[in-house]
């Protein structure tokens, strides 16, 4: 399967303020906290192995400021399988809402009766490719995290 990597930039050595290379001096004398400047060992492998923690996984935490934590490998995502279905408002399936109408008052979702049997128990078949509507965000989350930087050929899905 073809990949594509991006490049990491190289910095030309020279240690003159002529020509048009960079003063590598100069440079790291500027920006003496860049990890490629400050000779720890930052090379293609290290910005590849940073991207794939702070990009993709594990937990991201804004400190309570907005949404507080996130887990980016979506580990409580829902499977169809756990949708708790029946009356008093619940859904039909875990693919269509109850068609019943409330039998005690029009806003008394507790009067609410199950939907017909069977009803939208049977996921409809989605126009398109892969697997649609019948694949499982648990699945298709597990599936979705494990990806690591690299993985996917440019322009394309893993289906």
């Amino acid at each position: 399967m073809p990949t594509h990597s991006q490049i990491t930039v190289e910095i030309a050595e020279n240690t003159t303020t002529s020509g048009s290379k960079s003063n590598q001096q100069a440079l790291q004398s500027m920006f003496s906290a860049t990890p490629y400047l400050n000779g720890n060992g930052y090379d293609a492998a290290a910005v590849k192995e940073l991207a794939q923690s702070v990009l993709l996984d594990g937990v991201v935490n804004d400190g309570g400021h907005t949404f507080g934590t996130l887990n980016r490998d979506y580990v409580d995502a829902p499977d169809y399988g756990d949708v708790e279905t029946g009356a008093a408002g619940l859904p039909a399936s875990a693919w269509v809402p109850n068609p019943s109408s409330p039998t005690d008052g029009v806003n008394n979702p507790g009067s609410i009766p199950a939907a017909p049997d069977g009803y939208g128990t049977t996921p409809a078949d989605n126009w398109g490719n892969g697997v649609g509507s019948q694949l499982s965000p648990a699945a298709s989350s597990a599936q979705i995290s494990s990806q690591k930087i690299g993985d996917l050929p440019s322009n394309r899905s893993s289906q």
